[in-house]
């Protein structure tokens, strides 16, 4: 009579197990949705000459423009200016930007050269960005970590501007390229493809001019000297 009972409890366990593991859900489907999707990228640098050294160089996926990424992979300098191949794996469910960017050392964005909006929840198992010509040299990155990273505008923000010269974003081309420098009227502050007839990089460079306030401490990092060299080699395209 006992293993009677016992093999009635037996099979009322076993249908209760078979029911209670129907549906074969282990984990939220919200994480099974967005489990091992994969963002991959390729990259094509324009002007080797201005790769980044002195800022780390990242693809990350963010969850806004601001804050460090939520994963990231740091870019080194390509060889013979090679296509760059670049993944990102498991993406994170807040991910709503891949962006590939110039980074404080903290991986907070500096400057952004390239962006993605995406949606996680309709990207399916992988993202893929196609082969993409990243612009290394550009003015706005000039303005964004020159002028206005280095406190410029200090003294060059308000009309007339320090030395007649304004180098607000809406101002500073004008009033830089092809403008006679009132400092040396022998040069312009920046002529296009000529770096010996370009006043501006003697400012920044040379600690032997006869001007108000030196300037050589202010442009702290080598890479943005070698970024203004190379947009007047290039012909100071705007």
């Amino acid at each position: 009579m006992i293993k009677k009972i016992l093999k009635i409890s037996g099979c009322f366990l076993g249908v209760m197990f078979l029911f209670s593991c129907d549906s074969g859900d282990i984990y939220p489907k919200e994480y099974e949705r967005n489990e091992g999707i994969t963002a991959s990228a390729t990259f094509v640098f324009d002007n080797p000459n201005a790769f980044p050294e002195d800022y780390p160089l990242i693809f990350g996926a963010f969850e806004d423009k601001q804050s460090i990424p939520l994963a990231s992979v740091r870019i080194m300098k390509p060889k013979n200016n090679e296509p760059v191949k670049v993944s990102i794996d498991n993406l994170s469910p807040d991910t709503k930007f891949l962006m590939l960017c110039l980074t404080k050392l903290g991986r907070q964005p500096e400057f952004t050269l390239f962006e993605k909006d995406i949606n996680i929840d309709l990207a399916g198992d992988s993202i893929v960005i196609p082969e993409t010509n990243i612009k290394l040299v550009s003015y706005e990155r000039i303005q964004n970590l020159v002028f206005e990273q280095y406190t410029c505008l200090s003294c060059h923000g308000e009309s007339p501007g320090a030395g007649n010269l304004l180098l607000t974003a809406d101002k500073s081309y004008n009033a830089l390229v092809n403008i006679v420098s009132s400092k040396n009227p022998a040069k312009n502050r920046v002529t296009p493809s000529d770096i010996n007839n370009s006043f501006l990089l003697e400012v920044l460079k040379d600690e032997n001019l006869d001007l108000n306030r030196p300037h050589t401490g202010f442009v702290t990092r080598n890479d943005d000297i070698v970024l203004l060299k190379e947009w007047i080699k290039n012909g100071c395209q705007r």
